[in-house]
């Protein structure tokens, strides 16, 4: 499925102007379509929101121990 930058960025929970940002960077793989002389508009494929956001997860550090705060 094909989304606009506007759905790209409700599925991933962040604001359009994040996922225009990762477009510009070319971080994100995205069509840019329309007239040359204009800005045209952004398509963005699902699968490859997807790729992208998962690439993004952060595994947590398994050796790192719990740290415990108590407050007297």
């Amino acid at each position: 499925m094909r989304l606009t930058a506007k759905q790209a960025a409700e599925r991933a929970g962040v604001s359009r102007s994040l996922v225009y940002a990762w477009c510009r960077a070319r971080q994100l793989r995205h069509l840019r379509v329309g007239a040359a002389t204009k800005r045209g508009k952004i398509i963005i494929e699902e699968s490859d929101l997807a790729a992208f956001l998962k690439a993004l997860e952060v595994e947590p550090a398994a050796s790192v121990p719990l740290v415990s705060r108590h407050f007297s």
